[in-house]
């Protein structure tokens, strides 16, 4: 008994860890942005183009994943992942050109969208849907812990170094450590699929499911917002507000924390107003606090206490949501979790492309308006055409 726990404990720190791979990178990308726009020669919006360029190819890799996951030992998955993002993480803190830089950080999302969808498909294994909530909110929340420290490390190796060495030194500990938990903890012979598996019977599943497309369609709209302020929240302090790196390294874990306290109590909500209503509302409320926060035109506080508020609230959307997706097709869950990182890539896309944009034309005001729209249209998708069952 004393054994089994242990091994059960190994696994969910493996799955913790690898999950929390995809924050960091992109928060340290936020806090560095002008840094390295600034030693590549290119304005801050196109840099933010990079992370549009990452999530398209991650979600081509989502699709494919859809296939693989069918086939292949979702370890094996899981494992070629976290090199790929090894990968990513050398090449682009030695990239020089903008070139190298969009094609070396592409590699990131590639590498996350073969780790998510397997982490939580081994959620699906493990674990019983009423406690499936309570176990993303602690699995994500990892993730947040060590998004939270990101900025504080990055801020601290900057100002000893540069970003070179700042962006590499925190992300690629992190992963290397989880690789390592990946081959301790987690059986080999773990989700090994049979060899005559049909591989597109779990994509065509998912896609005769009309709800699980509105699930799709509504994760990709609905995480606009989170990635519009993940991508451009450093910048937007320190331009807006004229805060140093220093500052706003010390502000942005505070909206790790936020996250953080959203993914810890969005079980009790769930229990108290049922799965899918915590996610429509919640979708809704970030949309809107978002759009309060690039958009108002408020002074320093109240705009951070705005921005906190939206981060709670992606906290209970994450975990919930990652639960809800659970339910949408039962039968092939590596699938149906491999096309919702394809969502949640192109929400991605859409968040850094768009938003870029918008940014570029109408300044961040139009960045806050546009994202959070898109989440004004995923919370009536959930309301309408999502299925809680």
């Amino acid at each position: 008994m004393k054994e089994q726990g242990r091994q059960k404990s190994l696994v969910f720190f493996a799955l913790g860890a690898s999950m929390a791979t995809g924050g960091p990178p992109m928060v340290a990308l936020s806090l560095l942005m002008i840094d390295i726009a600034e030693s590549l020669n290119v304005p801050v919006a196109m840099l933010g183009q990079i992370s549009s360029f990452s999530s398209f190819l991650s979600i081509i890799m989502a699709l494919i994943m859809g296939v693989l996951s069918v086939k292949y030992s979702h370890r094996l998955l899981l494992s070629t992942g976290l090199v790929l993002m090894c990968v990513s993480i050398i090449g682009t803190s030695s990239s020089s050109s903008y070139t190298s830089i969009l094609v070396l950080y592409s590699l990131l999302g590639i590498g996350y969208s073969m780790v998510s969808p397997m982490v939580t498909t081994y959620i699906g294994q493990l674990y019983p849907p009423e406690g499936r909530t309570e176990v993303m909110g602690r699995l994500i929340s990892v993730r947040s812990i060590v998004s939270f420290l990101a900025p504080l490390i990055t801020g601290y190796v900057l100002a000893r170094s540069n970003w070179r060495i700042a962006y590499s030194s925190y992300n690629l500990t992190l992963i290397v450590i989880s690789l390592i938990l990946v081959f301790i903890a987690i059986p080999r012979d773990s989700s090994q699929q049979t060899g005559n598996s049909n591989q597109l019977a779990g994509i065509s599943a998912v896609l005769r499911n009309r709800s699980a497309l509105a699930f799709l369609l509504a994760g990709a709209l609905g995480i606009t917002p989170f990635i519009a302020i993940s991508v451009f929240n450093g910048s937007y302090l320190r331009q807006i507000f004229g805060l140093s790196v220093e500052t706003v390294s010390q502000l942005m874990p505070l909206t790790a924390i936020s996250v953080t306290l959203g993914l810890l109590v969005s079980n009790r909500l769930v229990e108290k107003l049922g799965l899918k209503r915590v996610v429509y509302l919640s979708t809704l409320v970030t949309a809107i606090a978002y759009l309060v926060y690039f958009g108002a035109g408020l002074s320093l506080v109240p705009s951070v206490v705005f921005s906190l508020i939206g981060a709670v609230l992606t906290g209970v959307r994450l975990a919930s949501s990652g639960a809800l997706g659970l339910l949408q097709e039962k039968t092939y869950r590596g699938s149906m979790m491999s096309l919702s990182t394809a969502a949640q890539s192109l929400g991605g896309m859409l968040g850094g492309l768009i938003g870029g944009f918008a940014l570029s034309k109408f300044g961040y005001f139009g960045l806050g308006f546009v994202t959070s729209v898109l989440g004004i249209i995923a919370f009536v998708i959930y309301v309408f055409w999502v299925k809680n069952r």
